[in-house]
């Protein structure tokens, strides 16, 4: 996935909409839980990047955007997904140190 010009952070009342229901449904929480995984034992590795580390949020944030999508009727914009994945990385990233989830 190559970053296109669209892919910036700006906070944004979407993109805690977006990351909110990321975070707390249910059908995701096993794809965040393995990407978590990943994530610590390439910290372990000493081979962690935060930028694919982004990436890797960002597809569970697409997925929860397509779940959005089918439930409420609305999409969010592609600054909207990249903004909730950089806060997923940042929420998540104690667990990623910790190897705990």
């Amino acid at each position: 996935m190559t970053k296109t010009k669209n892919m910036f952070y700006q906070t944004s009342q979407e993109a805690t909409e977006l990351f909110l229901y990321a975070t707390n449904t249910s059908e995701l929480y096993p794809q965040i839980c393995a990407i978590v995984r990943n994530l610590a034992k390439k910290l372990a590795k000493g081979i962690y990047d935060s930028d694919k580390a982004i990436i890797a949020f960002y597809h569970v944030v697409n997925t929860a955007n397509n779940l959005y999508k089918k439930w409420y009727g609305y999409g969010f914009s592609v600054t909207d997904r990249y903004t909730a994945a950089v806060d997923m990385r940042d929420y998540y990233y104690e667990n990623i140190v910790n190897n705990d989830i």
